[in-house]
């Protein structure tokens, strides 16, 4: 980055303070551009998949909202394979060793006839080592495995592959563009206090990130000796959080119905894509 981008990026920060309070409509607005462009994938492209695959917290979600998609389309979904990767170590420089998630891998594998075409579903993307380590890991699972054709849709933040998996065509599709200095947008779609009542009944959720994977998803990472998906703070604030059953099924209606409306939209031609 030159000295006139760094100026021109400090200047949008301050700029996006003003767009702090409308996080929630952002995230409505970026949950319909998503399910339009797995709407493409499935009615443009006619593509079939044999296994959609997220990782991390965002994963959590973002595999639900696909699922949603594929529901309302009356199209039947592929099995579907999240993945708590870890991308770096405690000091948030060196790569971590996910290795110890092969045998869960293996697991989901075994289960599936034919893996060739695959898809890859996140909130965004820039460097890709999340990817890039969950493909290594169907690789590494399966050495059967003679060529895999992944489709990456997520948000477009300098997205660039660079990796050397000889084994993997990657086709990438942008719902989005980045907008500087707001992240992890979906994840607001959240409200503010749900999520602030989730961070105070269970200890390290600090991110709307974090909520968006417990409310919608059903677990979070959590990492002890390994990354795992802890599936029991859901039924926790069932019992911390009055009403939270009630709220979860609201959440997850009105998520369905932005899906449909983006999907809507699209048939319609009012979601369209550059490319």
């Amino acid at each position: 980055m030159d000295e006139f981008a760094k100026e021109y990026f400090q200047k949008l920060k301050v700029l996006a303070r003003d767009f702090e309070n409308r996080r929630s409509e952002l995230a409505e607005s970026r949950i319909k551009m998503f399910a339009a462009a797995i709407a493409r994938q499935l009615l443009e492209f006619g593509e079939t998949f044999d296994l959609l695959i997220g990782a991390g917290n965002s994963g959590l979600y973002m595999t639900k909202i696909t699922e949603m998609a594929y529901q309302y389309l009356n199209v039947v979904a592929p099995k579907i394979l999240n993945i708590p990767i870890v991308r770096f170590k405690e000091d948030g420089k060196t790569l971590n060793d996910n290795s110890s998630l092969l045998p869960e891998v293996k697991q989901t594998l075994s289960k599936i006839k034919t893996i060739e075409n695959i898809l890859f579903t996140d909130d965004e993307i820039m460097r890709a080592i999340t990817t890039k380590e969950c493909f290594e890991l169907l690789l590494k699972a399966d050495p059967n495995i003679s060529h895999l054709n992944a489709t990456i849709v997520a948000e477009h933040h300098f997205f660039e592959w660079h990796y050397k998996l000889s084994k993997v065509s990657i086709h990438f599709f942008a719902y989005s563009p980045l907008i500087q200095w707001l992240n992890a947008n979906i994840s607001y779609f959240i409200p503010e206090d749900l999520f602030h009542e989730i961070s105070k009944q269970i200890e390290g959720i600090s991110s709307h990130n974090q909520a968006m994977a417990i409310v919608i998803g059903g677990a979070v990472k959590k990492i002890e000796q390994q990354s795992y998906y802890d599936y029991s703070v859901n039924e926790l604030l069932k019992e911390k959080i009055p009403n939270y059953n009630e709220r979860k099924t609201i959440l997850t209606k009105d998520l369905q119905e932005l899906v449909k409306e983006g999907i809507e939209k699209y048939k319609a031609g009012a979601i369209k894509f550059r490319f």
